[in-house]
């Protein structure tokens, strides 16, 4: 399949003049004015004029097969389908689980992970859930990452939170060691994707772990660091120092300086928002809420929607130039995870692409070369979607 995009406004995510992208089955195959489709090509031609072209999005911690179960059986939240993760602007998922690694497994992650890719999406996952010693597929973690192709770290490890497993120094420190080792050995980021709750030791059992061993500050991935006031400074130090940040999105019920839009400002201010800093959704987990005794008195779903949300407000109201906010969750999450091909608009890269309309709202989506978003409407859509839309 060919498919030539015309007169389009590119943001690669940096940005550079109308041009012509032309699009090879699941590849971008060449970037130039005046492109045109070969006579002997079946093939389609889009006039982009008026659009900006920019990657398909990363989000790199989804709930894909389901989040939640902290009230009960009742209040586990379902998998997620397709067209909710396409209409997003998103193309590339991790998934991960959280809480409950009892009624759900690391094993149903990686199959619905395949799902979603054999759906059109590109999928990755990471080995583990909450609690230290974590849940794997193999034996080892070290078995996971260099064996099983999908996984590419581990998470999301819980620390700082009532909720995990209340790890020892020494055990979230092996656990490290092993992500660190079975990513070498597998070619992989083998990064450990840390969920830090609103406990007081905040990022802390990190330092110690980076001080008294040789493991670098990249090896971690701490994310929810926009959760509290004292966290988010934390985490600036953090990155100051040289380690990865991850701010969660969707967080309305914060503080608006603690929400997704302020916290990239105030960044890029100050000149910290470097290839460092990413954004991820949370989609499709639950959104607990607990009263001051740790008691749960509520809880709605997560959405994959918020990520390009939050970014495009940072954009539209808070004066963040386009291509900053792009980067943090296209290039720089594909930086940090590893991920060859993705993040960026370039000849020979995946054709993981979405435009935006004049507003910055996305308007088309394709995932490796395949149309799955038009007019704002997906157009492809999960195996049981089409099933359920036949019935009804």
């Amino acid at each position: 399949m060919w498919q030539l995009l015309k007169n389009v406004s590119i943001f690669s995510p940096e940005p550079s003049a109308e041009t012509d992208v032309l699009l090879v089955d699941s590849r971008i195959a060449a970037i130039g004015k005046g492109l045109t489709l070969p006579s002997y090509a079946k093939g389609e031609v889009i006039e982009g004029h008026g659009y900006k072209l920019v990657p398909g999005f990363i989000d790199a911690h989804v709930h894909i097969c389901g989040g939640g179960g902290e009230a009960g059986p009742a209040s586990r939240t379902p998998e997620i389908q397709l067209s909710q993760v396409t209409r997003a602007g998103t193309t590339t998922v991790v998934g991960l689980l959280g809480t409950d690694a009892i009624s759900r497994s690391v094993s149903e992650l990686l199959v619905k992970a395949q799902a979603l890719a054999d759906e059109g999406l590109t999928t990755f996952i990471y080995s583990g859930a909450y609690q230290v010693p974590t849940r794997t597929l193999l034996p080892t973690l070290r078995e996971d990452l260099v064996l099983i192709d999908k996984v590419i770290g581990a998470g999301e490890i819980a620390i700082s939170d009532h909720r995990s497993g209340q790890p020892q120094l020494a055990e979230l420190e092996h656990l490290t060691a092993e992500a660190r080792v079975g990513g070498m050995l597998g070619g992989k980021a083998g990064i450990v994707h840390l969920h830090l709750g609103e406990g007081k030791r905040g990022l802390e059992p990190v330092w110690t772990i980076l001080n008294q061993t040789e493991i670098p500050i990249t090896q971690f991935v701490p994310t929810h660091i926009n959760r509290t006031y004292a966290l988010l400074e934390q985490g600036v130090e953090f990155l100051k120092a040289g380690g990865h940040i991850d701010l969660t999105a969707g967080c309305d019920d914060f503080p608006l300086e603690l929400q997704v839009p302020a916290v990239l400002s105030m960044l890029h201010k100050r000149e910290l928002l470097n290839h460092q800093v990413t954004v991820s959704s949370d989609g499709n987990g639950s959104m607990p809420i607990y009263n001051d005794a740790g008691v749960l008195v509520g809880m709605g779903v997560g959405s994959v929607d918020v990520l390009w949300r939050d970014v495009r407000e940072a954009v539209v109201n808070y004066g963040l130039p386009l291509e900053a906010g792009l980067r943090v969750l296209t290039s720089n999450v594909a930086t940090v995870l590893r991920l060859s091909r993705k993040g960026m608009i370039k000849e020979g890269y995946d054709a993981d692409l979405v435009l935006l309309d004049e507003e910055l709202q996305v308007n088309t989506v394709w995932a490796k070369g395949k149309l799955m978003v038009k007019d704002k409407e997906p157009i492809v859509f999960g195996t049981f979607e089409q099933k359920k839309d036949m019935l009804n």
